[in-house]
């Protein structure tokens, strides 16, 4: 899958990618799609033009990796990227006391559909210190999951002195968006209460429209901070094909199209084709619980 361009285009430009397929309610209820202004067309979001889009969120991530040599095992792991640059910071116990590390990490445009980076660090523990240098990347297994791998060499103390030893380091973390820009912050999840909701209410269909909308944006949002080192531009666009509730539950399929510039090679990719998203009824807003496509 990941080695598929048009894959790469669907997770780059997250026009409505894979997270968890959701299975269709029985004998669901189909209403016909809720009417859209005709001036305004499928919803545009055009990214800013230029080698670092304004307005990007940055990456944060927390997770847990292992590794070689040894004061490196079992370490938690926190790090930040924003466009083409990042660090990440871990800690882990050894036999002498805490050892924590720190890398700086560069990310190229590489045209291949994987966030690669190349990393030089430091790491520190009783009274030594190594340093390292690696090439490593971020394999997307969802949303926000993605499994974190790297190698290189590293210089270590040995017996007094000082030798080269393999550096393998290998993990999952959990990613997520961090707004930078001046005026700009981290917008409520989907599923919040609605103001002025003082008790649960049936659910309302006329709110699916902003339910979706919400899970859009948090969509994309995620994929310009996960593969804003190798594409901009981004673009898309997308038509609600038809909804459906059954009870508390409810399914939108859309039709979307959207495309994306490699900037290593400025070539123009683009995807299409048809997604669903699932909702759930909280008692006052709709609440997203999968896309598929």
């Amino acid at each position: 899958m990941f080695a598929t361009r048009n894959w790469a285009v669907l997770i780059a430009a997250l026009l409505l990618a894979s997270v968890a397929a959701q299975p269709a309610p029985a004998e669901p209820e189909e209403r016909p799609p809720a009417a859209q202004p005709a001036e305004a067309g499928p919803e545009e979001q055009p990214d800013a033009a230029g080698s670092d889009e304004e307005g990007t969120p940055a990456l944060a991530a927390i997770g847990i990796s292992a590794g070689f040599p040894s004061y490196q095992t079992i370490a938690p792991t926190l790090s930040l990227q924003s466009g083409h640059f990042g660090f990440q910071a871990k800690a882990s116990w050894t036999p002498v006391g805490p050892y924590v590390g720190l890398q700086v990490r560069a990310y190229p445009p590489l045209p291949i559909p994987v966030p690669v980076f190349v990393g030089v660090g430091a790491g520190f523990y009783g009274r030594d210190i190594s340093y390292h240098a690696a090439l490593g990347a971020h394999v997307p297994l969802g949303l926000n999951a993605r499994f974190d791998i790297e190698g290189g060499i590293a210089s270590v103390p040995l017996l007094g002195g000082r030798g080269w030893a393999p550096h393998l380091a290998a993990g999952l973390s959990y990613a997520f968006p961090v707004e930078t820009g001046a005026g700009e912050g981290i917008e409520g999840g989907v599923g919040a209460l609605a103001p002025g909701c003082a008790e649960p209410t049936e659910p309302d269909e006329s709110a699916l429209e902003g339910a979706l909308a919400s899970t859009v944006r948090e969509f994309i949002r995620s994929a310009r901070a996960t593969y804003g080192s190798v594409y901009r531009n981004l673009s898309y666009s997308y038509d609600v094909k038809s909804t459906t509730i059954d009870g508390d539950s409810a399914t939108v399929v859309v039709e979307y199209s959207g495309s994306v510039t490699e900037i290593a090679t400025g070539k123009r990719l683009s995807a299409s084709g048809e997604a669903s998203a699932t909702f759930v009824w909280t008692g006052c807003a709709w609440s997203s619980t999968g896309v598929s496509y």
